[in-house]
């Protein structure tokens, strides 16, 4: 029963690592994204 309860800790442990690294990637996109400027040719009246 010992062993299963280890391996289940270990799971949970390597899906927070996924998680976190998933984050990590996530938050790096974000702090480089660039918003798309606005178009050059504004219509004037």
């Amino acid at each position: 029963m010992s062993m299963v309860f280890n391996r289940i800790v270990e799971l949970v442990g390597w899906i927070v690592l996924g998680v976190c690294f998933l984050l990590l990637i996530a938050a790096h996109h974000i702090d480089n994204y660039q918003p798309p400027e606005p178009p050059a040719t504004a219509q004037h009246k």
